[in-house]
């Protein structure tokens, strides 16, 4: 798998930019990060405590990494686990803490999120090109 500092993995993490719904959902893990780890670790939210730093550069690897691309569903709801099970706990804890207080520190984020929640996952995108 290519990391970042290889020129696939530049061309991956790229899609956090280019693609619209990525770029909201690296958007929205940032925050939520900040914040979580502002709260519990005495961070200012913008330089994260190394295990906070470590945990977003991963979260931000997998978001660019996605194979459903501009219709990505909310974590919660996606049918496809990309996360290490460590991770995906870390990422539980940090959006049960940070997702409600989203609404008071970042309202519009909060609510673009909540819209998401509602969407239904779609198909995983290898199901979906067998039966074409």
């Amino acid at each position: 798998m290519p990391n970042a500092s290889t020129p696939a993995g530049r061309d991956r993490m790229s899609r956090l930019k280019d693609i619209p719904r990525l770029r909201e959902e690296a958007e929205t893990i940032r925050v939520m990060t900040g914040e979580y780890c502002a709260h519990f670790h005495g961070t200012d939210g913008k330089n994260l405590c190394p295990a906070c730093r470590e945990f977003l550069a991963y979260a931000l690897k997998r978001l660019a990494c996605c194979p459903y691309g501009g219709e990505k569903p909310v974590c919660g709801k996606c049918k496809i686990h990309c996360y290490k099970p460590a991770e995906r706990e870390t990422a539980r804890s940090i959006m049960r803490w940070a997702g409600p207080r989203l609404m008071w520190t970042h309202p519009k984020m909060a609510f673009i999120h909540l819209l998401d929640l509602r969407r239904e996952a779609p198909e995983k995108p290898r199901n979906k090109a067998a039966k074409s």
